[in-house]
This record gives structure tokens, C-alpha cells and sequence, in this order.
């Protein structure tokens, strides 16, 4: 951008100090190539013995004076050419002086030196037109306002010899060239150009320069200016309304126009000073009305401080009548309080800035001593040489007693306000004052350590730069309740500022109204322990609700992974069951016990598995009973083999916690898999810690309800089924029998010459052998096959979907594997077991189950008294 120039300003802020020179004898062709290659419109002829000595200048206008016929005209010296003596300008001259010069003495450049005669820079007609400021264009319209005549034209064929001296005849620098219907320019500049090429003999056409560029006649000086700034040329063509073109715009146009503005601005400045005058006697007779009327106290010295002249306000404050202060000196009222440094001090800075402003300890007529404000302005006279002081002073004995009052009761409202802040930094609670824009006027500690910056950096800033948007909604409405109601509201909510590890607040807020600022107190305490404990507490009530219930084990683990889940951010939980005992390498068989939020084709990985102690985090965790963390499974070898279902899940992280009995027996593993990488903060590593505890109580609950079930079915002897059991899946294989009206098979077992047993080797010895007929009959019969033991030494079998040959099959197979097998006494004898077996099957007339037990007890005394070990077939009718 353009900086704004004003006519009076310097030259020294636009000239160009890096001067071109040259020796006298420099023949013209080579100082024409040093101004071509600078750029540069003029060149200095200085002496080398010299050089602060300027001899004369050589310029674009003075190559137009060359003889371009003269073949030796380019080896002439610069001396014998060059202008002098050279034009200059002080270095103090303004930019209106400097284009007045320029339109006086009909040239482009000036030589600016300072008081010394010394050369500072030149300064030329472009640098005068390219500072002009915005201002000096609004002035002028218009191109044509400074368009004076027609330019030159010449043909391109026009010899250059014949060009320049027209150019000279016409006193022009520039002069448009026509070739085939396009026109071009050719100036000062090109002329310079030809020189220093070292020839003279061309046309015009060779040299100028295509195409002209042309603006219309009703086109701004100001777009002009911007043309000859973006093209870096000096000459524009004015076109008029028919294309033709009527003028050439030139710098020296404008400067015209400067000159002309400038002298319009000092008839304006002696227009201005002359009413200034007048107004300043106005201003004089009006000053020393006020002066009488003034309620400070004037008054006005010599250059000796000899009082001469006050004004009544000064006997009013001093209680100095003008008789008796007039003629007497300022000593009169000084106080003693002030050593002579300090009035030293005084009136150095008035000599050096003429003028000083404070306060002074000054004595009344009657003695007392008083605070003034006084200001001191010392007044020169033409030769600059203080002639006068004017005092003016005021008595401030009443502000200093209020502004003493006001200082203890800041000091005091200053201590008030330090202990409040201090109440508010010690509580608990996090304490906000808002304005109704949402701005924080104040923030206690707690406050601004949770919203994470410094107390002075809060105050005034918008809650939308440290809150969520959702919250701040939320805080809106509450705030606009508070406002309207007139009450307390309170609202228990979250505020998740670390999306990891979000806080519960209770929170109260108040409207109240100081002055016209509509304000909200916001109270604020944090119950996230609080919050965690209850939910912990729900957690554990829904857990023994379930295990008083007999819930499945896996609704219980879902239930506590789900609790997890939602309190851990990211997380997806996994429960891994201990199967049994370690195997001879080290593996823990395992089941899954729980995982609902993982996705089916990972869960049937993990329905069988083993676990070995070096198994990531899982493994180590159930083998050593301690927690095992993993910060970033990228990072962690142990994960190599799982590495693609981790990658495949997101899984960057894995905790895996033991669960632990009472007595410290692992139960199991707690593990969950998290998508960032990091570990569990104190609260959720207190929730792991609690879940595991609730599912070591479900999965004991559990193992002991099915142990208790086992206990109440199961014969403790054999392992069979006892009684009770038996006669309930038989009744269930009778019922599905006769729905579907398929065959059941029954048979009755009883153990031959049992009671010799007992009587010859004990009841040891008997409870052996019943072992070993109960491990032959589970031998070789079908999943569905019904076996259990009736009491004593009698066993019974159902046998679904199998006939009478079926039946009698079964029934001799069981008979001789029991035979065949061997069975020894604790002693090491041998002893030779069979048993009977009675057989029977379903048949139409049956309606109770109990007739087919009566059967097969028939068959079985049947073969009891045909000499036992053998079977026996009754459907009715023994056969």
C-alpha cells in the first residue's frame, strides 16, 4: 500500500542516498551504459581528487542534445556535455518546494544537500509523483485535467538523428512511433539505452518501445499512477472517446498538478493563520475571563520568580492578597519540606521539555502547610529565552483525606475479598461465578484445576473454550431456571473434560442480579467415589439377586462384564472359567464364561482352551494369581500369536485380572481389551478388582449348587444315580415313549451271592465290588441309556427306543462283561462277580411305569432261581 505523503514533509524521507558517479573524462557511451544498467535517469560527475566535490550532473534530457550525425559524439567526455552547476535542494526542503523547483527550472532531478553544502541523495520528479498519497488523486479527476498538447509523432523509419532533434525542437522527453498502424513510445530513456549500446545510426522503430499503453482520457491520475507503477514506465497515451490519441501523460504532468496543489495549500495555510490570529485574540481576552473565574489558583512570574500577576483563586487557596504577593518571590509560599535538589530537578525538566507537572508541599499566609497539584509552563520569547513561568495549582487537602479514606477501604475490601478467596479455596467444592454471556467472573482452585487452567487465564473467558458444548448447553438451561424461578436448582450431572475418566458432580446454582449484570452462582461437589460406590452396591445386589435366584452362572458373568463395560470407556470384557486341575505340561484347561460384547467368530475361539503361564497376559494372570497389564500389544512378544485377532478386533491394550477364592485358589481370569493404549485409572481398576470379587462369589455359588446337585442325585458309592434320580429320568423316557410310541426297554440288575460277599470279606470288600459292577454296567451303553442304582446291591436300567431283542442284547452283553472282568480284594485275591439281570419292554396296556419295574423284577427272580448269572425276558408272560 501506498504511505499517504503531505507536501510539507521532508525530502530526506524519499531521496535516493545511493548516489551514481562518474569521473569527468567518462566518455559519454560508457556513463550512458552505467545509467542503463542502474536504472537510473541521471549520473553525478564528481573528481576523483574530490569526491564530496559535485562537478555537474549528465541526465536522459541532456542525451537529447547530442549531435546523433557526429560519429565521435559517443566518445566525447561527460564534462563537456554534463549540466552545471548542478540544482540543489536543502535537505530540510519539503516535497511541494522540491516539485516547485522542478517546474521552475525545468528539470527531472535534484541534488539534495545538507547545512554543509554535502550531498545527501537525489530526488527526481518520479519519486515526488510515486510518494504522493491517496489525497492528492482525489483532488484530481482525471487524465485529461493535466493533459497539456498533442505529442510528437514520428514514422518508425525516422531516423534516430532526426528524431531527437525534433524531440528537442518540441522540448519533449518522449514521442510516439507509428509502425504499420501500432504505436509505440520512445523517450529520454531509450535514447540512454541507444548510447550506451555505443550507436547512433538506427531508426526509430529499432528503438522504441511496442506497444504504447494507452488509457482513456476520462481515466484517474490515480489508476494512471498505479500504470506507471506496475509497468515500470514513465509515458501513457491518452486516448480519446473515437480511440485516437490526444495527449501523452507523463510524470512531469503530474508534478505539475503537485506543484499547483501545493501552492493552493499555502494560500490556504495564510488564509488559515490569518484566522488563526484572530481567534487567538478572542482566545486571549476570553483566557483571562476564565482566569478570574478559574477555581485553581494562577499564577504568573518572571524568569527570576518574581510573582507578577494572580488571579483571585490564588488568595482564596493561599490567603495571599495580589498587593501583598505581586513583586515578592515564589519563596513566600514554600513549605521547607522540599530540599534544593528537588526544585533543581524542577525547573531542569521545565528548561528541558517547558514544562512540569506534580504535587508540592506549600504554607499558607497563616502558617499551615497544604498538598497543591501544580503544573508549571515556562513561556519563551522570540529568541527562545524563557521570559515568564505560569503557575496553576489547586489545593488537594480534601482528595488526599478522601483518597486516604478510599485507601483503607480498598486495603479493607482487599482483605475481605483475599478471605473469601481463601473460604473458596479451602472447600471442597468447585465454585464458579458467570456472567449471563457465559463468561467466568470468578473460579475458585478446585475449579480451575478440574477445567484445567490457571485461575487468572478463567476469569473473562468464555465457558464454550473449556467445556463441551453439551454441557454448556445443559448449564444454560439450569442457569435460565435459576433466573427464572428465583430458587436454588440443583441437577446431579457428568462432566467428562478427560473423555477417559469422567466425574460426577452435584451441583447448585443461584441467579442473583448486581446492578445490571445478571449473574449465576454455580456450587459444584464431586460424588464420582460416591457415584462408584452405589453403582458397585447395585452391582453387587443384582449379582446376589441372581445367585439367590439360581441364575445361570453366564447371566451373572454378562451381567458383571456389561457393569465393566459401561464403566471402563472403550473396553470389551472377556471371563475365562478355570476347567480343572493343571495337566502334566503345565496347561489349565479353561471355558468361556462370559464375553457379550466380543463377536461370535472370537467367542468360539475361546469356547475350549488350554492356559499356559507364559499365554500374553491371560496365561500369567491365572497362574500366578496377580494382575497383568499390557500398556500396547503391538509392542509385547507375548501377543505374537494372537496378533491377527487382536489387530482384527482394534485391540491395542489388554488387562487381565485373576479371580480369586476366599483361600486364594484361581477361579478364573477377568480380562478386558481396550482400542487405546494406556492403564486403568484408580476407580477402574477399583471396579475390576470389585467385579472380580462378585464373580469368585457367583462361580463358588455356582460350583457348590452343582455340587449340592450332584450330592441330592447321584449315589455317593458307585457315582450312579441314585434312587430319586433314576425313577425321574425313567419317568421322563416313559412319558416321551408314550407320546411318540416308540419302545423302552427296563432292566433290573441285582448282584448274585452279594450278602456271602459281606459276610466272608467285609463290607469294604462289598462296597468295592459294587464299584466294580457299577464301572462294567456304564460300560458300552448309549449316552441316552438310563443306568442308576434301585438300593443295596440292585441296579436299574432304561433303555429308550429299544426293543425286546434289543433289551435281551444289552441285558447279556452287561452279564458278561461283568463276568469277564476281574476283580481283585484289597488283600490282592481274585474274586469272581455276576450278576442276574430281569428284562421287560413298553407294551400297549401299560399305563404306569411301575408295571414294567414289576416285570422286570419278575424276570429277575426268574433268573435268580434258574441259577443267576443269566438274563430273563418278561413282556407279560415269562417265556
Amino acid at each position: 500500500m501506498t504511505t499517504i505523503m503531505h507536501y510539507d514533509l521532508p525530502v530526506t524521507r524519499i531521496l535516493q542516498r545511493e548516489l551514481l558517479v562518474c569521473s569527468p573524462d567518462t566518455t559519454l557511451a560508457v556513463a550512458a551504459s552505467r545509467m542503463h544498467e542502474a536504472r537510473c535517469g541521471s549520473i553525478l560527475v564528481v573528481d576523483p581528487a574530490l569526491p564530496e566535490q559535485v562537478l555537474g550532473i549528465w541526465t536522459e534530457k541532456d542525451a537529447l542534445a547530442l549531435d546523433f550525425n557526429d560519429p565521435h559524439a559517443l566518445e566525447r567526455p561527460v564534462i563537456e556535455v554534463m549540466s552545471t552547476p548542478v540544482k540543489t535542494l536543502p535537505d530540510h526542503a519539503s516535497l511541494g518546494e522540491a516539485a516547485v523547483r522542478f517546474k521552475q527550472d525545468r528539470i527531472r532531478h535534484l541534488l539534495v544537500v545538507d547545512g554543509s553544502g554535502r550531498a545527501q541523495g537525489v530526488v527526481s520528479q518520479t519519486d515526488v509523483v510515486n510518494n504522493q498519497g491517496i489525497e492528492f488523486y482525489v483532488h484530481l479527476r482525471n487524465v485529461e485535467s493535466v493533459v497539456k498538447s498533442l505529442p510528437l509523432q514520428v514514422e518508425a523509419e525516422t531516423p534516430m538523428a532526426e528524431v531527437v532533434q525534433r524531440m528537442r525542437e518540441a522540448r519533449c522527453d518522449a514521442a510516439i512511433v507509428c509502425a504499420k498502424g501500432v504505436k509505440g513510445i520512445l523517450t529520454g530513456q531509450d535514447v540512454l539505452r541507444l548510447i550506451s549500446q555505443g550507436t547512433l545510426a538506427t531508426t526509430a522503430g529499432r528503438v522504441a518501445s511496442f506497444p504504447l499503453i494507452i488509457v482513456p482520457r476520462d481515466a484517474t491520475l490515480y489508476q494512471a499512477r498505479q500504470l506507471f507503477a506496475e509497468r515500470r514506465i514513465r509515458h501513457l497515451g491518452v486516448a480519446g472517446d473515437d480511440g485516437d490519441i490526444v495527449g501523452l501523460l507523463s510524470y512531469a504532468d503530474i508534478l505539475d498538478s503537485v506543484e499547483q496543489e501545493y501552492v493552493r495549500e499555502l494560500q490556504a495555510a495564510l488564509a488559515d493563520q490569518a484566522l488563526r490570529l484572530q481567534k487567538s485574540e478572542q482566545a486571549l481576552a476570553l483566557a483571562s475571563k476564565v482566569a478570574e473565574t478559574s477555581l485553581e489558583a494562577i499564577m504568573i512570574t518572571d524568569h527570576r520568580q518574581i510573582i507578577r500577576s494572580v488571579n483571585p483563586a490564588f488568595t482564596l487557596i493561599t490567603g495571599y492578597t495580589a498587593e501583598e504577593a505581586i513583586g515578592r518571590d515564589t519563596r513566600l509560599l514554600k513549605s521547607g519540606l522540599h530540599d534544593r535538589a528537588f526544585y533543581e530537578a524542577m525547573y531542569e525538566r521545565i528548561t528541558e521539555s517547558g514544562e512540569w507537572r506534580g504535587e508540592i508541599m506549600n504554607r499558607r499566609k497563616n502558617g499551615e502547610i497544604y498538598p497543591e497539584a501544580m503544573t508549571i509552563t515556562a513561556v519563551r520569547n522570540a529568541a527562545g529565552i524563557i521570559s515568564n513561568y505560569v503557575c496553576v495549582f489547586s489545593d488537594i487537602s480534601e482528595q488526599r483525606r478522601s483518597e486516604s479514606d478510599l485507601a483503607e477501604s480498598r486495603q479493607q475490601l482487599e482483605q475481605q475479598s483475599n478471605l473469601t478467596e481463601s473460604i473458596l479455596d479451602t472447600l471442597p467444592l468447585m465454585v464458579t461465578v458467570r456472567d449471563e454471556a457465559g463468561r467466568f467472573v470468578v473460579v475458585n482452585e478446585l475449579a480451575a484445576s478440574v477445567l484445567g487452567k490457571g485461575k487468572p487465564d478463567l476469569v473473562g473467558c468464555p465457558d464454550e473454550e473449556v467445556l463441551p458444548a453439551e454441557t454448556i448447553k445443559r448449564l444454560r438451561e439450569d442457569d435460565l431456571k435459576a433466573v427464572q424461578s428465583g430458587k436454588v436448582v440443583v441437577r446431579e450431572e457428568r462432566l467428562a473434560l478427560d473423555t477417559d475418566n469422567p466425574r460426577h458432580y452435584l451441583s447448585y446454582r443461584r441467579a442473583i442480579r448486581l446492578g445490571r449484570r445478571q449473574l449465576t452462582i454455580a456450587a459444584s461437589v464431586d460424588i464420582t467415589e460416591r457415584k462408584h460406590a452405589e453403582t458397585m452396591l447395585a452391582v453387587e445386589r443384582q449379582v446376589l439377586r441372581l445367585i439367590a435366584e439360581d441364575a445361570p452362572l453366564q447371566r451373572t458373568l454378562e451381567l458383571l462384564s456389561g457393569k465393566v463395560e459401561k464403566a471402563v470407556p472403550r473396553a470389551r470384557a472377556m471371563v475365562l472359567l478355570r476347567g480343572g486341575p493343571a495337566r502334566e505340561d503345565g496347561g489349565v484347561p479353561m471355558s468361556l464364561g462370559a464375553a457379550p460384547s466380543l463377536p461370535a467368530w472370537f467367542r468360539e475361539t475361546l469356547t475350549s482352551s488350554v492356559l499356559f503361564a507364559r499365554d500374553a497376559t491371560c496365561g500369567p494372570a491365572l497362574h500366578f494369581g496377580v494382575q497383568h497389564l499390557c500398556d500396547d500389544v503391538r509392542l509385547d512378544p507375548r501377543f505374537s500369536p494372537s496378533r491377527e485377532r487382536l489387530d482384527r478386533l482394534g485391540v491395542l491394550s489388554v488387562w487381565s485380572t485373576p479371580i480369586m477364592s476366599p483361600g486364594r485358589d484361581s477361579l478364573g481370569v477377568f480380562t478386558l481389551f481396550l482400542d487405546d493404549c494406556r492403564r486403568p485409572t484408580p476407580l477402574e481398576q477399583e471396579t475390576l478388582d470389585h467385579a472380580c470379587k462378585m464373580a469368585a462369589i457367583a462361580i463358588e455359588r455356582s460350583r457348590a449348587s452343582a455340587e449340592l446337585q450332584r450330592l441330592a442325585t447321584t449315589d455317593t458309592l458307585t457315582g450312579l444315580a441314585n434312587r430319586s434320580r433314576f425313577l425321574d429320568t425313567a419317568g421322563e423316557e416313559w412319558a416321551r415313549s408314550r407320546r411318540f410310541g416308540h419302545a423302552l426297554g427296563v432292566l433290573m440288575i441285582d448282584v448274585d451271592h452279594f450278602k456271602r460277599i459281606n459276610d466272608t470279606h467285609g463290607h469294604a470288600a462289598g462296597d468295592a465290588a459294587l464299584r466294580h459292577i457299577a464301572a462294567c454296567l456304564g460300560t458300552g451303553i448309549r449316552e441316552v441309556d438310563r443306568l442308576g442304582r434301585m438300593g443295596g446291591e440292585e441296579f436299574a436300567m432304561v433303555l429308550p427306543e429299544t426293543d425286546g431283542v434289543g433289551a435281551m442284547q444289552v441285558a447279556e452283553r452287561l452279564r458278561q462283561t461283568v463276568a469277564a472282568e476281574p476283580f481283585m480284594l484289597a488283600d490282592g485275591v481274585p474274586l469272581r462277580l455276576t450278576v442276574s439281570i430281569g428284562v421287560t419292554v413298553r407294551v400297549e396296556r401299560d399305563d404306569v411305569l411301575d408295571r414294567l419295574f414289576a416285570r422286570a423284577d419278575e424276570a429277575l427272580y426268574e433268573a435268580k432261581r434258574n441259577g443267576r448269572n443269566q438274563a430273563v425276558f418278561n413282556n407279560g408272560a415269562l417265556n
